[in-house]
Order: structure tokens, then sequence, then C-alpha cells
């Protein structure tokens, strides 16, 4: 819980912090700013980069924190546990061996 509320409170500072920059005027008076033409082709494309830019960094710091799969790291602790278990002699083989069926399905 405590990686996630990180991870949002990252992307939200990194929105904040990027925003003055996108804000900020060029001190141009011109009606397009200095684009041309090319700025109503380049613009939306530029954007939707900048946002899977975004996103893509999102992911990428969830995946190394080790948030991106959550069912997957609760499977593998039940794994750990019924080794621990079988280890300690609290269940046998054949037990071990059906439960990691049913925990697989």
């Amino acid at each position: 819980m405590y990686r996630a509320q990180t991870t949002i409170m990252l992307a939200v500072g990194m929105l904040v912090l990027s925003a003055p920059i996108a804000l900020a005027d060029s001190g141009e008076d011109s009606y397009m700013h200095g684009m041309g033409a090319g700025g109503w082709i380049f613009g939306p494309l530029m954007m939707i980069l900048i946002i899977a830019l975004i996103v893509g960094v999102i992911v990428l710091i969830l995946r190394w924190m080790g948030n991106a799969d959550g069912a997957g790291n609760r499977r593998d602790r039940a794994f750990d546990i019924l080794n621990e278990r079988f280890a300690r002699g609290e269940i046998d083989l054949e037990e071990l061996e059906n439960r990691k069926r049913a925990l697989d399905k």
C-alpha cells in the first residue's frame, strides 16, 4: 500500500512540476506562436507521445517496485508457505502437490 501511495504521489508531483513549463508563454504575439502549419499536425502527436512517455515511466516504476502483479506475489507467497509446511513435516508430498495444482488453476 505504501509503495502505491508513493508512486501516485510521484506521478502527481511530476505533473505539478511540468505544468509551469507547459503553460509558459513564449512571449510571441503572433496568432500561432510561431508553430506554422506543422503545429496542427505535430502538436497532437507530441502530446500523445508525452502522455505515453509518462504512462510508460509510471509502469516501469511500478514494475521496479514490485507492484505490477499483486496476484502473482500472493501466489508465490502461497507456494513458499506450502514448501515451508512440507519441510516442517506438517503436510505430506501428495497434499503438497494437490495444493500446488489447486493454486495454479
